[in-house]
């Protein structure tokens, strides 16, 4: 991708000079109209001239001073600098960002797992190398006599945890539209739970891809 940085009504961001967006990208949201905010939706205190209307940069709803204090850089969006943001839009985009500070460059460098492979009834199972790929857009697995095979991310149609500890993930399950069915194992390496842990992320953001409905569960580790 060709980045450039560019002032939007937000702020300071980066994106591709051909309009290209990255898989795990949002678009920057339009701002809600004035007029239909009589009160703030957070707190329901009414707006006047000391109770201000304040935009969030993330979801692009208005929310009083009180309801959008904290600034945060929505990496999703990749902003450069921090922009207000609701209460709400500010717990999501620490979660996401998670991904992107701690687990991003991980994913893309790979690590090697234990893999099952179904496709159309046949089944292979084995030691190979995972790395999520074109901008988080595919799950490419190389064995040792080199590419295997590949999911695209935005073709997965469910996934679900099957062992978990307390370093997180264990055992993944991925299903997509071609057909495949991958199980995903940890082996001996730490990294292959981090790994584990920000696929769970990626997967998370990605079946979520809208402003506010991704973000962290009772049951996320990651």
């Amino acid at each position: 991708m060709d980045m450039i940085l560019v002032k939007s009504k937000s702020g300071m961001r980066m994106i591709d000079r051909n309009g290209q967006k990255g898989f795990l990208e949002l678009e920057e949201p339009a701002w809600a109209s004035d007029d239909h905010f009589r009160a703030c939706p957070g707190c329901n205190a009414t707006f006047e001239m000391f109770k201000r209307r304040h935009h969030c940069r993330r979801c692009g709803g208005i929310f009083c001073a009180d309801c959008a204090t904290e600034k945060v850089i929505p990496r999703r969006l990749r902003f450069i600098d921090p922009v207000r943001m609701c209460t709400k839009c500010q717990k999501v985009s620490k979660w996401e960002n998670d991904y992107f500070e701690n687990y991003q460059k991980k994913m893309r460098t790979g690590v090697e797992l234990m893999v099952e492979v179904e496709v159309e009834a046949k089944v292979d199972r084995g030691l190979a190398k995972i790395t999520l790929t074109g901008e988080d857009s595919v799950l490419q697995i190389t064995s040792e006599s080199g590419p295997y095979t590949s999911v695209m991310m935005n073709e997965v149609t469910s996934f679900r945890i099957s062992q978990e500890g307390s370093n997180g993930v264990h055992t993944l399950h991925v299903e997509s539209f071609g057909g495949h069915k991958l199980t995903l194992s940890k082996t001996e390496n730490p990294d292959s739970v981090v790994f584990l842990n920000g696929l769970r992320k990626a997967l998370r953001m990605s079946s979520k891809p809208d402003h506010q409905k991704s973000g962290p569960s009772s049951n996320d580790a990651g």
